[in-house]
């Protein structure tokens, strides 16, 4: 057992975990951070070439940036550049081919009337109602349209779109609205959720968008993961990596630390910052003594998304408008609905509406544009994909980029590739947490994520991460946010403590 009792201990090392002790170190608090991995950043992680290009495949954008992200802040203080990249032209492909530039806004505009139409409906809807329901209905303003659309691929341009939301919506939309193409695009949103439209609630649609950091977009320099490190590293803390927590016990006079090697650690106050999903699989033993059962229950009924990421390099990009397009986005050609694992490679790619960006572009957030794609898979092609070799899923999707962008001429595969397994990382156990689901009785609501950060045991042990900001859940806003909550907070209870 370490000699030293510590006046805050914190268990991870990702982003709210490195926040928190950078702020309570700055107050003069000695604070030890845990880590069960073999490396700083939690989830995010930044993928790099042997040319030291870096891609992160966790979390990427600084959202919200000049609209007060705190981490724009962040970055400034320690000398990482945010690169805010130029917009960029997008392709919407269907299956036929490219739509034209008329065909894509106003399915862009359509879909943006619908999510307008149903955010927050008053009166609210049964919990059990999906945000499916509404928006894929005959009724929904995602299916309107007055105007007529050109679907001949030869008349195609491309619309101005944002590299980190290829989906948002263009300005002078002129064009009808297909259904099929219009439910393909509308199942991209299923991306950024984490989950199927089917499972979001629709009472609670958009409840986030009033407070969520948005507008414009930007990239930190080096990646997200060394980010991390530099703030955590910016501190005087001490840092102890490969410690998998195995118990968390309140004492006398502090909290006690088992981890699975067999090392102790004390401290007058813990915080946990164990994402949810990992929480979910712990046994009520872990804490000690249990967390109350109303706790336990939110806990198991708050959901955690789904989100991989598909990154292929080439020699040289061969795609169609490669120093142009920022993002391809490849709507279904067949129907998901008979997707399950028996489903073969080629029918999952086909049966999915896949988000694309394309770092060989002028708006690549790279030094250099890049011959690399990097593709969004929202909950459903990412569980079926991840039951396949990674090397067999990198050649299958070469192969459908290939059928669907039709080059001239022949193209060689991939020199690189990788897919992200964030579902069924033990450290993680998916991405983060989505939206508020549907539910039976009302049992599911914003609120979950207030009560996921409320303190315990006199408020020797709270909580952090993005879990549980109401107002921020699912982005590293939220993860800043809560670590900065919960130094501030722990901070009054150690001065207290001192009295």
């Amino acid at each position: 057992m370490s000699n030293k009792t510590y006046d805050t201990i914190i268990i991870g090392a990702g982003w709210s975990g490195a926040i928190a002790a950078k702020e309570l170190a700055s107050k003069g608090h000695s604070v030890l951070v845990l880590e069960a991995r073999d490396r700083i950043g939690g989830r995010a992680r930044t993928w790099s070439d042997n040319d030291k290009n870096t891609i992160d495949l966790g979390c990427s954008w600084i959202h919200g940036y000049k609209e007060g992200n705190p981490a724009k802040g962040l970055a400034k203080d320690l000398g990482i550049e945010a690169i805010l990249p130029q917009p960029a032209e997008g392709l919407v492909y269907g299956p036929d081919g490219p739509l034209s530039s008329s065909q894509a806004a106003s399915l862009r505009s359509s879909l943006s009337s619908a999510q307008e139409a149903f955010k927050l409906p008053h009166p609210s809807p049964p919990s059990t109602t999906s945000l499916a329901s509404a928006l894929l209905s005959s009724s929904s303003p995602l299916f309107k349209s007055d105007s007529k659309s050109s679907s001949d691929p030869s008349t195609t341009t491309v619309d101005s779109t944002s590299p980190a939301n290829p989906s948002e919506p263009t300005s002078n939309s002129t064009s009808s609205v297909d259904q099929s193409l219009a439910e393909g695009l509308a199942r991209t949103l299923e991306i950024p959720l984490g989950l199927k439209l089917e499972n979001v609630s629709l009472k609670w649609s958009g409840w986030e968008s009033t407070t969520s950091f948005a507008g414009s977009d930007a990239a930190p320099e080096g990646g997200y993961q060394s980010f991390v490190e530099k703030v955590l590293k910016s501190g005087q803390v001490d840092i102890k990596l490969n410690q998998k927590v195995q118990s968390i016990k309140d004492i006398s006079n502090g909290v006690e630390i088992s981890t699975s090697n067999g090392e102790k650690y004390e401290g007058k106050t813990v915080i946990s910052t164990i994402p949810l999903g990992v929480l979910k699989t712990l046994p009520s033993s872990f804490f000690q003594p249990e967390l109350s059962p109303k706790l336990q229950s939110i806990i198991k009924g708050t959901n955690v998304g789904t989100l991989e990421k598909l990154l292929v390099k080439y020699d040289k990009a061969w795609w169609p408008n490669s120093t142009e397009v920022g993002s391809y986005t490849f709507l279904p050609t067949s129907n998901s609905s008979q997707l399950d694992k028996s489903s073969s490679l080629e029918d999952i790619f086909n049966s999915s509406s896949l988000v694309t960006a394309n770092f060989a572009s002028k708006s690549s957030t790279l030094s250099t544009p890049q011959p690399i794609l990097l593709t969004y898979l929202s909950e459903t092609p990412a569980k079926l994909l991840l039951e396949y070799p990674k090397d067999k899923v990198i050649k299958a999707f070469h192969e459908i980029l290939v059928k669907r962008l039709q080059p001239k001429n022949q193209v060689a595969e991939p020199v690189e590739g990788e897919l992200t397994n964030w579902l069924k990382d033990e450290y993680s156990l998916g991405a983060t947490t989505t939206p508020t689901i549907v539910s039976e009785n009302d049992e599911r609501s914003p609120m979950d994520f207030k009560e996921l950060g409320r303190p315990v045991w006199k408020g020797r042990l709270g909580f952090a991460g993005e879990h549980t900001e109401m107002e921020h859940r699912g982005s590293v806003a939220g993860a800043i946010v809560s670590g900065l909550r919960e130094a501030e907070r722990v901070d009054r209870l150690l001065n207290l403590l001192k009295e």
